[in-house]
């Protein structure tokens, strides 16, 4: 799990990301990233909607996108928030796809991450 520092929990948080950041689609999932400007660890948040069924196959699709991002989430500079909103696809797409996917999707939006890729 990531540290309560790094995740993203208030519907105001979510709502600013998602109205100031920059959208980035990939086939798993769509990525919102915004730049707060400051030092304070990069925050995350997940966002799995009712379309995928189940509290169960909601909950399993979300894990699946902490697990990537946990991996990635050290290597990641300061100062932004990232909203993760699932597609269909994140629900059978093999981990390494999705870290991969992870990986680009931040290039895209302009963050770096120190030598992961």
């Amino acid at each position: 799990m990531l540290p309560r520092a790094g995740r993203l929990r208030k519907k105001r948080e979510f709502e600013q990301v998602y109205q100031q950041g920059r959208r980035v689609s990939m086939e798993s999932f769509t990525m919102y990233v915004h730049a707060r400007g400051d030092d304070a660890p990069t925050r995350l948040g997940f966002v799995v909607g009712r379309r995928f069924g189940t509290h169960v196959q909601r909950n399993r699709v979300k894990r699946r996108l902490r697990a990537a991002a946990r991996e990635l989430w050290e290597s990641l500079p300061a100062g932004y928030d990232i909203v993760c909103v699932a597609r269909p696809a994140a629900a059978a797409a093999p981990m390494e796809q999705i870290l991969k996917q992870m990986q680009q999707a931040f290039a895209q939006a302009g963050v770096t991450v120190r030598g992961k890729i």
